[in-house]
Order: structure tokens, then C-alpha cells, then sequence
């Protein structure tokens, strides 16, 4: 989207994040440019004037659809930050032709965020949002597996995306995941275990992601254990009986940091980069 010249650096920098987010509340941009609520609020109804951006109850939204759900861009604010670091972390594994396949999730969508416009490999997704924000790297090849739509989540489930997997192979996979604990990777919805084993299982390389607070947290369905995965990116150290069991399983865990430059932490056991 073009941005007229008029708009400062802090409301097109609004502009980005909107339509990397969607709704985005007033409180929240007050607090990350530390400015008042009244100039966040002036920043908007100009924003809006310029065709970017509606204003709402409580926040700004894109005019645009993203494929965002107001609880997806809920949950995208949740941990935001350890969020972006964890994708950063991601896109290190990555050569810039690669066929990635990208879960659904929050964390996973800012994977896609990451991507840089020079990606000239293949996305292979069950995420509405992930779709929308891929199709927007010029070189790239963007596959949406299809489905029943889960309109929380914005997942792609059921069988068609499953079947639709048993016909391709990706070399890295991403995989969200609701908590870590005793036996491995847990998520909270069951439902959502079938289409998360298939790709797991049309892949190369299975990376989980996960945020701090999802270290030792129960949740309904085991997933996986360490061992069936190759990598475990975080944004924090986690606890010492995890890190022990990832070294037991052979899994490799990487920590970003804040500091990007010091963020690959791996554990001394090599990763089985083949299965």
C-alpha cells in the first residue's frame, strides 16, 4: 500500500504494524512510542484520512482484510516481542529457497512476518493470515492447504488439508505448540493434532516454536515427544528439566535472545537435520 508523504515516521510506522497485526488499541501505541492517548488518537483520525486505517472502539484497524479474527490479533499481541525474536531465530535455518511449511498459530505467523522479500522458495500453510501475508513476497510460491476454517484461530483443519499434504514435501517445518512439559509438546485443541502430525510427517527438518510461558504449561493433547523433533525455538531460557530432556532426545534448542546477534543457543547434541 502506498503512503502519502504527509503522514509522519510514527503513523506510517502505525501503517505497518497494522497491516502486519490488524487491530491494533490506542493504549497499546501510546505506550510503545510513549506518547499520549490523545496523540495516538490524532495519529489515527489522520491515518484514517489518508485511507489507511478505520478508526474503532478502543484502537485503529486496517481498511483492508489481513485474514485476522479479532481473537487471532489478540493473541498476536500476547508475548509480541519474544514472538518477533523467535521468528528471527527461525529464519536463520532457512536458505532462501526452501519449501517451508508454516502451522497455524501467532507465533508461526511471524514467521511469515519474517520472511524477507527475497524468499524465492515455496510456503506451505493452513493459516488464513499466513497466506494473506505471503502473497505479498514477490518471488515466493504460496500453497494454502484449504479446509474447514476455524474462525478463532484462522486454521485451516479437517481432512482436505490433511490429504492435500500426503502429496507434498516440505525441507523445514513449523509447528506451534500450547505447552512443554513432562513427555514432550502439548496442544490445547485436539482437533487440530491431525492436521499438526501431517505436516510433521511431510517434512525434513520439525522445528517447534513456543514462547516462555509455555514452558512446563499442561494442555489437553500430547503432540509429540523431544524426540520425534529436530529443534525447539524459544525466547528464554527455559527450565533446567526441560533443557535436560532436550539433550537426552537428541533435540537442539535455541534461545533468541533479545539480542538477536547472541540469540543460537544450541545444546551439545547435534540435530537430526534427515530423517
Amino acid at each position: 500500500m502506498s503512503q502519502p508523504a504527509e503522514l509522519s515516521v510514527r503513523q506510517r510506522a502505525i501503517v505497518d504494524q497494522l497491516q502486519q497485526h490488524g487491530f491494533i488499541a490506542t493504549v497499546d501505541l501510546a505506550e510503545e512510542f510513549g506518547v499520549s492517548d490523545m496523540t495516538i488518537r490524532r495519529d489515527a483520525k489522520r491515518i484514517a484520512e489518508a485511507g489507511h486505517a478505520r478508526v474503532v472502539h478502543g484502537g485503529i484497524s486496517p481498511t483492508h482484510v489481513s485474514g485476522h479474527s479479532a481473537f487471532f490479533a489478540a493473541r498476536a499481541r500476547e508475548h509480541a516481542e519474544g514472538k518477533r525474536r523467535i521468528a528471527a531465530a527461525c529464519i536463520r535455518l532457512l536458505s532462501d529457497r526452501d519449501v517451508i511449511l508454516l502451522d497455524a498459530g501467532t507465533t508461526t505467523y511471524e514467521i511469515a512476518n519474517a520472511l524477507p522479500s527475497s524468499f524465492r522458495g515455496t510456503v506451505i500453510t493452513n493459516s488464513l493470515p499466513a497466506v494473506y501475508r505471503t502473497r505479498q513476497l514477490p518471488a515466493a510460491r504460496v500453497i494454502g492447504l484449504g479446509g474447514e476454517l476455524l474462525k478463532d484461530s484462522q486454521a485451516f483443519v479437517g481432512p482436505m488439508p490433511i490429504q492435500a499434504l500426503q502429496g507434498l514435501r516440505a525441507s523445514i517445518a513449523f509447528i506451534g505448540i500450547s505447552g512443554v512439559g513432562e513427555g514432550g509438546c502439548f496442544i490445547e485443541r485436539e482437533h487440530e493434532r491431525d492436521i499438526k502430525l501431517a505436516a510433521m510427517a511431510a517434512t525434513d527438518r520439525i522445528v517447534v516454536v513456543a514462547t516462555h510461558d509455555k514452558m512446563v504449561r499442561s494442555a489437553l493433547a500430547h503432540l509429540a515427544q523431544f524426540s520425534e523433533i529436530d529443534y525447539l525455538v524459544t525466547d528464554a531460557e527455559p527450565p533446567a528439566d526441560v533443557r535436560k530432556q532436550l539433550e537426552s532426545a537428541g533435540t537442539e534448542l535455541i534461545v533468541a535472545s533479545e539480542r538477536l546477534d547472541r540469540s543460537l543457543h544450541p545444546v551439545s547434541s547435534p540435530a537430526r537435520l534427515l530423517r
